[in-house]
């Protein structure tokens, strides 16, 4: 009996003390705190504060005590930061020094720990400020080339057309063969090239001319689809484009390949398709303005259903079909970019395009030949720059 009494004395401390360090151990993880992150977080907050309250000075000593006082695997700034900083607070010497290092500013960096994004604020400090800080720079003492850059990389982020600023880059280039901001004006000019997928739809309408509006409305609305790509200034698409609501011949014809009339009551549509190939003139962060031509078919198609052929055979009731070169131009109106959070490098885009060319029918059928005007506003997604 002793022994038992003894035992359960035993146990009784035994669990006691278990839950008493586990209600420990849970405190102390409740209470953690890793100091190196919440001065990395509210010295971040510190130096954008003190940048848009115009306190420049302030904010460099910030900036300079986090990078002398945290762990150096730590990454405090990411180097669009550190260069948006530098700028916001006409900092020139250590902005040269991030162009100088902007590829390997982050190496040996092991650790990162989330943060808030600071760059929107930054940009719309730049939108305010950017006159003066233009006006610090001419009246620094940085050598030419250091100038130079500076510049440089102000007009590109005023989003100046992208084929001046390319043409800049080169010749800077050309001035100053050994630069060491070489790597940094490489980044830039793959950043200012134009590539992506773009993805859109449209509608608009139509103006047949020539024979053809002998035989069917001279005017009607369409919708049209896009996937296209650019890369550097060159365009590249493939595009369908078909008629919408009802549309009649004006006058009995018969359908191509089978012994059939479509007749004046019977629903009629137009399919227009091909490739485009064209080049862009004009490009910036607004607008986009390129030219092209067209390769492709244009076709007239019976849409009545009550014809005794099969099913299938029924999507080929053409009562016309012409080869249809074409030119046009386009212009696209960027509404709004989106961005990379850390980077700032634009990802994708929304934009509208107004659009406007004329097909030609190339064809030996009398009926069938004219061309067509077109003109639509299409609405599109990009992917990439």
């Amino acid at each position: 009996m002793k022994t038992i009494r003894i035992l359960l004395l035993v146990s009784f401390y035994v669990v006691t003390i278990s839950a008493f360090a586990q209600d420990d151990l849970k405190q102390q993880i409740i209470s953690f705190t890793d100091s190196t992150e919440i001065i990395i977080r509210n010295g971040r907050k510190l130096a954008v504060d003190q940048t848009i309250k115009g306190d420049s000075q302030s904010a460099i000593e910030t900036i300079n005590y986090l990078k002398k006082n945290v762990d150096k695997d730590y990454v405090i700034f990411y180097p669009v930061e550190e260069l948006l900083l530098a700028l916001a607070n006409s900092n020139f010497e250590q902005f040269l020094y991030t162009a100088a290092n902007f590829s390997n500013l982050l190496e040996d960096k092991t650790k990162t720990i989330q943060t808030e994004n600071i760059t929107g604020q930054i940009h719309g400090f730049l939108a305010n400020e950017l006159v003066l800080i233009k006006q610090d720079l001419e009246r620094s003492n940085l050598n030419p080339e250091g100038k130079e850059l500076i510049k440089l990389y102000i007009r590109y982020y005023e989003g100046e057309d992208r084929y001046k600023i390319n043409k800049a880059i080169k010749q800077y280039e050309k001035t100053y063969p050994n630069s060491e901001y070489k790597s940094f004006l490489v980044l830039i000019a793959d950043y200012i090239e134009p590539g992506g997928m773009n993805f859109c739809l449209g509608y608009g309408h139509e103006f047949l001319n020539g024979n053809i509006t002998n035989s069917f409305p001279s005017h009607f609305q369409s919708m049209n689809m896009e996937i296209e790509w650019f890369s550097g200034p060159h365009y590249f698409s493939f595009y369908i484009q078909g008629s919408v609501g009802t549309l009649h011949s004006k006058n009995d014809i018969p359908v191509m390949k089978f012994d059939l009339i479509n007749t004046p009551d019977d629903d009629v549509s137009s399919l227009k398709y091909g490739i485009r190939l064209g080049r862009s003139w004009v490009s910036n962060r607004t607008v986009n303005l390129f030219s092209y031509v067209s390769v492709g078919g244009y076709q007239m198609i019976s849409q009545h259903s009550n014809f005794d052929v099969s099913d299938i055979e029924n999507k080929k009731l053409k009562l016309t079909s012409v080869f249809s070169p074409g030119i046009g131009t386009a212009c696209d109106i960027n509404l709004k970019h989106f961005k990379n959070k850390q980077t700032g490098e634009t990802v994708g885009k929304w934009f509208i395009r107004p659009n406007v060319g004329y097909d030609l029918f190339v064809t030996g059928k009398e009926l069938a030949k004219g061309g067509s005007l077109f003109m639509n506003l299409t609405m599109g997604i990009g992917l990439g720059n």
